[in-house]
């Protein structure tokens, strides 16, 4: 009786790894739909002495963009404009998700160009190439809307080296479905 129990066993083993998967999960997919964009609000706060004498923090309204790569890794596109005055920002870099959930926290980097309205330097003193990275935490509300948390920590290469960290909370918009996946 036992060998025709372990035969049995045996013969179910090898069967189930011959034979095919139904559900396709072992084949590469992606999303129908790749592209979110929204608007995010925040704040940064001045780091070095020169930033600070024009202000210590600055109100952020940013266009941000997210296009999927892959599962893990999205293209950030970013237009930033900080109060007071003219201070825009434009930054482009990749987001690694750590997790794949409605809760997804991230890391990421990017390089882009920024520039400060201080009254008493040139135009040229003050753009200069930028650097981010930041940490974050994207929580799905629906299929269409997404919240994305964000620390990010700027640093632009310009006459003064201005550096700032902060935070900011934004809403991405995207098609209904961008949660279904087709194979590749």
């Amino acid at each position: 009786m036992k060998r025709k129990v372990f035969g049995l066993l045996a013969v179910m083993m090898f069967c189930t790894t011959i034979s095919a998967d139904p559900t396709e999960s072992g084949v590469p997919t992606s999303p129908l739909v790749i592209y979110s964009g929204g608007i995010s609000v925040g704040a940064i706060k001045s780091l070095n002495d020169s930033l600070k004498l024009e202000s210590k923090s600055f109100f952020k309204l940013s266009f941000i963009n997210d296009i999927y790569l892959t599962d893990p890794a999205h293209l950030f596109i970013d237009a930033d404009w900080l109060a007071p005055r003219a201070n825009f920002g434009l930054d482009v870099g990749f987001d690694y998700f750590l997790v794949h959930s409605k809760c997804r926290p991230f890391v990421g980097a990017g390089i882009g160009v920024r520039h400060f309205d201080k009254k008493k330097d040139s135009f040229g003193d003050n753009i200069g190439p930028s650097g981010t990275v930041h940490a974050g935490m994207m929580l799905e509300l629906s299929d269409m809307v997404q919240m994305r948390f964000r620390v990010p920590f700027h640093v632009v290469l310009n006459k003064t080296n201005d550096m700032g960290v902060g935070i900011e909370i934004g809403l991405l918009f995207s098609k209904p479905y961008r949660n279904i996946k087709k194979l590749n």
